[in-house]
Protein backbone atom coordinates (compact mmCIF):
# COMPACT_ATOMS: atom_id res chain seq x y z
CA UNK A 1 0.00 0.00 0.00
CA UNK A 2 2.99 2.46 0.29
CA UNK A 3 3.27 3.54 -3.03
CA UNK A 4 2.59 7.00 -3.90
CA UNK A 5 2.56 8.74 -7.22
CA UNK A 6 1.93 11.97 -4.46
CA UNK A 7 5.69 11.72 -3.79
CA UNK A 8 7.71 10.66 -7.33
CA UNK A 9 6.00 13.96 -8.27
CA UNK A 10 6.81 15.90 -5.37
CA UNK A 11 10.79 14.13 -6.00
CA UNK A 12 10.45 15.17 -9.83
CA UNK A 13 9.96 18.52 -9.47
CA UNK A 14 12.45 18.96 -7.19
CA UNK A 15 14.71 18.05 -9.18
CA UNK A 16 13.44 19.47 -12.11
CA UNK A 17 13.51 22.96 -10.14
CA UNK A 18 17.19 21.83 -9.00
CA UNK A 19 18.67 21.55 -12.71
CA UNK A 20 16.60 24.60 -13.46
CA UNK A 21 18.15 26.76 -11.50
CA UNK A 22 21.85 25.21 -12.03
CA UNK A 23 20.88 25.91 -16.15
CA UNK A 24 20.43 29.28 -14.90
CA UNK A 25 17.22 29.34 -16.73
CA UNK A 26 13.49 30.92 -15.65
CA UNK A 27 10.42 29.78 -15.53
CA UNK A 28 9.29 32.18 -18.57
CA UNK A 29 12.39 30.29 -20.81
CA UNK A 30 11.32 27.14 -20.17
CA UNK A 31 7.39 27.78 -20.53
CA UNK A 32 8.35 29.32 -23.85
CA UNK A 33 10.67 26.18 -25.11
CA UNK A 34 7.49 24.02 -23.86
CA UNK A 35 5.23 26.56 -25.27
CA UNK A 36 3.03 26.57 -22.23
CA UNK A 37 2.31 28.92 -19.24
CA UNK A 38 4.54 29.81 -16.18
CA UNK A 39 2.44 28.58 -13.82
CA UNK A 40 2.60 25.06 -15.20
CA UNK A 41 5.81 24.67 -14.92
CA UNK A 42 5.74 26.23 -10.92
CA UNK A 43 3.33 23.77 -10.82
CA UNK A 44 5.32 20.67 -12.10
CA UNK A 45 8.37 22.11 -9.69
CA UNK A 46 6.02 21.93 -6.83
CA UNK A 47 4.66 18.75 -7.93
CA UNK A 48 1.12 19.59 -7.74
CA UNK A 49 0.28 18.07 -11.22
CA UNK A 50 1.15 14.85 -13.32
CA UNK A 51 4.07 15.64 -16.31
CA UNK A 52 4.40 13.87 -19.54
CA UNK A 53 7.40 12.51 -20.18
CA UNK A 54 7.78 14.04 -23.70
CA UNK A 55 7.85 17.16 -21.33
CA UNK A 56 10.14 16.22 -19.07
CA UNK A 57 12.78 14.66 -21.36
CA UNK A 58 12.51 18.44 -23.05
CA UNK A 59 13.00 20.34 -19.89
CA UNK A 60 15.59 18.08 -19.14
CA UNK A 61 17.33 18.40 -22.59
CA UNK A 62 16.80 22.21 -22.18
CA UNK A 63 18.76 22.42 -19.32
CA UNK A 64 21.92 19.96 -20.33
CA UNK A 65 21.17 16.91 -18.15
CA UNK A 66 22.85 14.31 -19.01
CA UNK A 67 21.55 10.64 -20.52
CA UNK A 68 21.94 9.48 -16.77
CA UNK A 69 20.39 12.23 -14.81
CA UNK A 70 17.80 12.02 -18.24
CA UNK A 71 16.71 8.23 -17.52
CA UNK A 72 16.66 8.90 -13.42
CA UNK A 73 13.68 11.70 -14.63
CA UNK A 74 11.71 9.59 -16.91
CA UNK A 75 11.57 6.89 -13.90
CA UNK A 76 10.33 9.26 -11.38
CA UNK A 77 8.05 10.76 -13.96
CA UNK A 78 6.61 6.68 -14.33
CA UNK A 79 6.50 6.16 -11.02
CA UNK A 80 4.32 10.01 -10.79
CA UNK A 81 1.89 8.02 -12.95
CA UNK A 82 0.75 4.91 -11.17
CA UNK A 83 -3.00 4.82 -9.67
CA UNK A 84 -2.85 5.51 -5.78
CA UNK A 85 -5.26 3.20 -3.85
CA UNK A 86 -7.26 6.35 -2.73
CA UNK A 87 -8.70 7.12 -6.13
CA UNK A 88 -10.78 4.10 -5.76
CA UNK A 89 -12.79 6.62 -3.33
CA UNK A 90 -13.01 9.82 -5.76
CA UNK A 91 -15.23 11.50 -2.85
CA UNK A 92 -13.17 11.76 -0.14
CA UNK A 93 -9.90 11.74 -2.05
CA UNK A 94 -10.84 15.17 -4.16
CA UNK A 95 -12.15 16.88 -0.77
CA UNK A 96 -10.00 20.19 -0.18
CA UNK A 97 -7.00 18.38 -1.55
CA UNK A 98 -6.93 15.34 0.71
CA UNK A 99 -5.39 13.05 -2.05
CA UNK A 100 -2.29 15.06 -1.64
CA UNK A 101 -2.47 14.45 2.15
CA UNK A 102 -2.98 10.64 1.58
CA UNK A 103 -0.29 10.44 -0.64
CA UNK A 104 2.22 11.38 1.60
CA UNK A 105 0.79 9.43 4.14
CA UNK A 106 1.04 6.52 1.93
CA UNK A 107 5.04 6.91 1.47
CA UNK A 108 6.03 8.39 4.57
CA UNK A 109 7.81 5.61 7.02
CA UNK A 110 7.46 7.58 9.95
CA UNK A 111 4.24 10.97 11.52
CA UNK A 112 4.20 13.08 13.97
CA UNK A 113 0.76 14.50 14.90
CA UNK A 114 -0.22 17.37 17.11
CA UNK A 115 -4.35 17.16 16.88
CA UNK A 116 -5.98 19.26 19.68
CA UNK A 117 -9.26 18.01 18.95
CA UNK A 118 -10.90 15.97 17.51
CA UNK A 119 -8.72 12.54 18.05
CA UNK A 120 -6.41 11.83 15.21
CA UNK A 121 -8.03 10.03 12.16
CA UNK A 122 -5.34 6.96 12.45
CA UNK A 123 -6.24 6.58 16.28
CA UNK A 124 -10.04 6.36 15.67
CA UNK A 125 -12.62 3.86 16.21
CA UNK A 126 -15.14 3.56 13.34
CA UNK A 127 -17.94 4.60 15.62
CA UNK A 128 -16.36 8.04 17.06
CA UNK A 129 -15.19 8.34 13.38
CA UNK A 130 -18.87 7.91 12.13
CA UNK A 131 -20.36 10.43 14.99
CA UNK A 132 -17.91 13.05 13.60
CA UNK A 133 -18.80 12.88 9.98
CA UNK A 134 -22.56 12.90 11.54
CA UNK A 135 -22.31 16.28 13.43
CA UNK A 136 -19.74 18.07 10.84
CA UNK A 137 -20.57 21.15 9.37
CA UNK A 138 -20.05 19.59 6.07
CA UNK A 139 -23.47 17.55 4.40
CA UNK A 140 -22.37 14.02 3.93
CA UNK A 141 -24.57 11.90 2.14
CA UNK A 142 -24.92 8.37 3.52
CA UNK A 143 -23.11 6.64 0.53
CA UNK A 144 -20.06 9.63 1.55
CA UNK A 145 -20.12 9.11 4.99
CA UNK A 146 -19.46 4.98 4.84
CA UNK A 147 -16.80 5.79 1.60
CA UNK A 148 -14.83 8.17 4.54
CA UNK A 149 -14.87 5.39 7.12
CA UNK A 150 -13.87 3.22 4.29
CA UNK A 151 -10.93 5.20 3.54
CA UNK A 152 -9.65 5.61 7.69
CA UNK A 153 -10.14 1.97 8.02
CA UNK A 154 -7.61 1.47 5.27
CA UNK A 155 -5.22 4.04 6.59
CA UNK A 156 -5.13 2.48 9.81
CA UNK A 157 -3.81 -0.72 8.00
CA UNK A 158 -0.70 0.95 7.96
CA UNK A 159 -0.37 0.84 11.71
CA UNK A 160 -0.31 -2.99 11.51
CA UNK A 161 2.02 -5.43 9.73
CA UNK A 162 5.48 -6.55 9.52
CA UNK A 163 6.69 -2.84 8.55
CA UNK A 164 4.23 -0.75 9.95
CA UNK A 165 4.05 3.08 9.73
CA UNK A 166 6.08 4.86 12.60
CA UNK A 167 3.03 7.09 14.63
CA UNK A 168 4.36 9.58 17.38
CA UNK A 169 0.76 11.58 18.62
CA UNK A 170 0.48 14.73 20.99
CA UNK A 171 -3.27 14.71 21.86
CA UNK A 172 -4.83 17.45 23.97
CA UNK A 173 -6.81 16.99 27.15
CA UNK A 174 -9.53 18.23 25.55
CA UNK A 175 -10.35 15.74 22.84
CA UNK A 176 -10.00 12.72 25.55
CA UNK A 177 -12.84 14.69 27.43
CA UNK A 178 -15.48 15.55 24.69
CA UNK A 179 -17.86 13.46 25.29
CA UNK A 180 -18.23 12.25 21.18
CA UNK A 181 -21.50 9.91 20.80
CA UNK A 182 -21.90 9.64 24.50
CA UNK A 183 -20.51 7.56 27.63
CA UNK A 184 -20.28 3.95 26.19
CA UNK A 185 -18.42 5.24 23.20
CA UNK A 186 -16.22 7.84 24.62
CA UNK A 187 -15.31 4.70 26.61
CA UNK A 188 -14.71 1.89 23.77
CA UNK A 189 -12.60 5.18 21.91
CA UNK A 190 -10.20 5.88 24.97
CA UNK A 191 -9.94 1.89 25.37
CA UNK A 192 -8.78 1.53 22.02
CA UNK A 193 -6.61 4.58 22.65
CA UNK A 194 -4.78 2.93 25.23
CA UNK A 195 -4.07 -0.75 23.09
CA UNK A 196 -2.72 1.42 20.41
CA UNK A 197 -0.61 3.12 22.82
CA UNK A 198 1.18 -0.50 24.17
CA UNK A 199 2.09 -0.97 20.12
CA UNK A 200 5.37 -0.61 19.62
CA UNK A 201 5.25 1.44 16.70
CA UNK A 202 2.97 3.87 18.15
CA UNK A 203 3.56 6.86 20.76
CA UNK A 204 0.95 8.51 22.86
CA UNK A 205 1.51 11.74 24.73
CA UNK A 206 -1.27 13.69 26.16
CA UNK A 207 -0.50 18.04 26.69
CA UNK A 208 -2.76 18.15 29.96
CA UNK A 209 -4.88 21.20 30.52
CA UNK A 210 -2.32 22.51 33.34
CA UNK A 211 -0.01 23.59 30.78
CA UNK A 212 -1.57 26.47 29.79
CA UNK A 213 -0.16 28.33 26.49
CA UNK A 214 2.06 25.97 24.36
CA UNK A 215 3.88 27.00 21.00
CA UNK A 216 1.35 24.68 18.61
CA UNK A 217 -1.70 26.43 20.24
CA UNK A 218 -4.35 26.81 18.00
CA UNK A 219 -2.61 24.67 15.47
CA UNK A 220 -3.34 20.94 13.72
CA UNK A 221 0.36 19.56 12.25
CA UNK A 222 1.55 16.67 10.91
CA UNK A 223 4.92 15.88 10.16
CA UNK A 224 5.73 13.17 7.29
CA UNK A 225 9.55 11.44 7.29
CA UNK A 226 10.31 9.02 4.26
CA UNK A 227 13.14 6.34 4.51
CA UNK A 228 14.66 8.09 1.69
CA UNK A 229 17.04 10.83 2.57
CA UNK A 230 16.76 12.76 -0.71
CA UNK A 231 12.77 13.22 0.02
CA UNK A 232 12.47 16.25 2.58
CA UNK A 233 10.56 16.51 5.78
CA UNK A 234 6.66 17.48 4.63
CA UNK A 235 4.52 19.68 7.52
CA UNK A 236 1.06 19.64 7.04
CA UNK A 237 0.00 22.56 8.76
CA UNK A 238 -3.91 23.77 9.06
CA UNK A 239 -7.24 22.07 8.79
CA UNK A 240 -8.76 20.13 5.56
CA UNK A 241 -10.05 23.94 4.34
CA UNK A 242 -7.08 25.83 5.22
CA UNK A 243 -4.60 23.22 4.36
CA UNK A 244 -0.74 23.98 3.58
CA UNK A 245 2.02 21.73 2.74
CA UNK A 246 5.58 23.31 3.65
CA UNK A 247 8.73 21.40 2.49
CA UNK A 248 11.55 24.24 2.79
CA UNK A 249 13.66 24.29 5.23
CA UNK A 250 13.09 27.47 5.92
CA UNK A 251 9.05 26.77 6.63
CA UNK A 252 9.14 23.15 8.64
CA UNK A 253 11.75 24.16 11.13
CA UNK A 254 9.90 26.53 13.29
CA UNK A 255 7.28 23.16 13.18
CA UNK A 256 9.33 20.38 14.15
CA UNK A 257 10.89 22.99 16.48
CA UNK A 258 7.26 23.55 17.88
CA UNK A 259 6.70 19.82 18.13
CA UNK A 260 9.60 18.89 20.08
CA UNK A 261 8.77 21.52 22.89
CA UNK A 262 5.39 20.20 22.58
CA UNK A 263 6.49 16.51 23.54
CA UNK A 264 8.74 17.92 25.90
CA UNK A 265 5.38 19.65 27.83
CA UNK A 266 3.23 16.71 27.37
CA UNK A 267 2.90 13.77 30.20
CA UNK A 268 5.48 10.95 29.10
CA UNK A 269 4.08 8.08 27.28
CA UNK A 270 3.45 5.77 30.41
CA UNK A 271 1.64 8.81 32.04
CA UNK A 272 -0.26 9.56 29.25
CA UNK A 273 -1.28 6.02 28.70
CA UNK A 274 -2.54 6.50 32.61
CA UNK A 275 -4.39 8.99 32.38
CA UNK A 276 -6.70 8.16 29.29
CA UNK A 277 -7.48 4.74 31.49
CA UNK A 278 -8.26 7.08 33.89
CA UNK A 279 -10.69 9.19 31.80
CA UNK A 280 -11.97 6.15 30.38
CA UNK A 281 -12.82 4.12 33.62
CA UNK A 282 -14.97 8.02 34.17
CA UNK A 283 -17.50 7.08 31.63
CA UNK A 284 -20.14 5.52 33.02
CA UNK A 285 -20.92 2.15 31.38
CA UNK A 286 -24.79 3.02 30.10
CA UNK A 287 -26.31 3.31 26.51
CA UNK A 288 -25.29 6.28 24.82
CA UNK A 289 -27.89 9.00 23.55
CA UNK A 290 -27.20 10.15 19.84
CA UNK A 291 -28.31 14.42 20.08
CA UNK A 292 -31.48 15.01 18.43
CA UNK A 293 -29.71 17.33 15.62
CA UNK A 294 -27.14 14.55 14.61
CA UNK A 295 -29.98 12.02 14.14
CA UNK A 296 -31.76 14.94 12.00
CA UNK A 297 -29.15 15.17 9.98
CA UNK A 298 -28.77 11.69 9.40
CA UNK A 299 -32.08 11.10 7.93
CA UNK A 300 -32.22 13.52 5.46
CA UNK A 301 -30.90 14.04 2.40
CA UNK A 302 -28.07 16.24 1.64
CA UNK A 303 -26.26 17.56 -1.48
Amino acid sequence: MNRSPTVHRRRLGGELRRLREAAQRTHREVAAHLDCSQGKISQIELGRVPVRTADVRLMAEFYGSSAEQVSELLELAEGSKQRGWWQEYPSTARRNGFDTYLGLETAATALSVFEPDPLPELLQTAEYSATLLGSSREEYTAPEISERLAVTSERQQRLLGTAPLELWAVLDEAALRRLVGGSRLMRGQLEHLVLMSYRRNVTVQVLPFDVGAHPLLGERVTVFSFRNSTDQQVVHAGDPTNSRFLDKGGETEPYLTAFEQVCSMALPPKESTMLISRIADEQPCRPSRRPARTEQRGSRSRR
